[in-house]
């Protein structure tokens, strides 16, 4: 009797330990948002005088929808959104070339830049003990979308409002064309589930886009660029 028991108990544990490996998905699918920064780099095809030297950190947002295929595979679907500028400080040309004083200029590349993508993760998951349900999940995979970009194409004048003419206006931003073009990348995050259902994301991206705008100005100097752009953000994760 003893012996058919221990033998019961082994054959539960590597049962257990079989089923730990292969443990389905609590839930198939999960939903989320998230939010954080982004910063991108001075893009790249852009004439010299229209890239910019520096960029700043923005808002980022994104929605999301995941689907668990394996324990270990998760495919998303991911709809973010931010801007593009890059910043400098230039000469204020005046008359027979003569450079006066620099002053700050943007150069807003895109007021909305638009990623519609899909995601490929793989998952290393961690379950409460006794596996009793998945408790949180670390990923990483890639990315590959589409990049759409909302811009008026517009340019901003400024006075220059100091010596030796005050009313000598300047450009102080520049905005591109709108666009679209396409976006890859990877990505690495971290979801704690609080709940069964419930839970909190981190995730850390690099990106690069390449865009093609309807840019005009100065004979489609600035109709192409490519740039790398890299949102940090948290989020809130359901999943059924």
């Amino acid at each position: 009797m003893r012996a058919l028991l221990l033998t019961a108990a082994v054959l539960l544990s590597v049962s257990g330990s079989v089923s730990a490996q292969n443990f389905p998905p609590d839930y198939r699918f999960e939903i989320g948002i998230n939010g954080g920064g982004c910063l991108n780099t001075v893009p790249q095809g852009a004439q010299q005088n229209y890239e910019g030297k520096s960029s700043l950190v923005v808002p980022d947002f994104s929605l999301r929808f995941n689907y668990n295929i394996t324990p270990h595979w998760q495919v998303n679907a991911d709809i973010g959104e931010r801007k593009f500028a890059t910043y400098g400080n230039v000469p204020v040309e005046y008359t027979y070339g003569q450079s006066l004083q620099t002053r700050n200029q943007t150069f807003l590349i895109a007021k909305q830049a638009i990623n519609e993508s899909i995601e490929l993760n793989y998952v290393i998951p961690f379950y409460s003990k006794f596996h009793v349900y998945n408790k949180s999940n670390l990923y990483f995979g890639a990315m590959l979308g589409l990049m759409t970009t909302v811009n008026d194409g517009s340019i901003k004048y400024s006075k220059y409002n100091s010596l030796p003419d005050s009313n000598l206006q300047y450009v102080s931003q520049y905005n591109y064309g709108p666009g679209i073009g396409y976006t890859y990348g990877l990505q690495i995050g971290y979801t704690y589930y609080f709940f069964k259902s419930f839970g909190v994301n981190i995730e850390i991206a690099a990106r690069y886009t390449d865009v093609g705008t309807n840019d005009t100005k100065y004979d489609h100097a600035n109709a192409r660029y490519g740039l790398y752009y890299f949102p940090e953000t948290i989020g809130l994760r359901y999943r059924f």
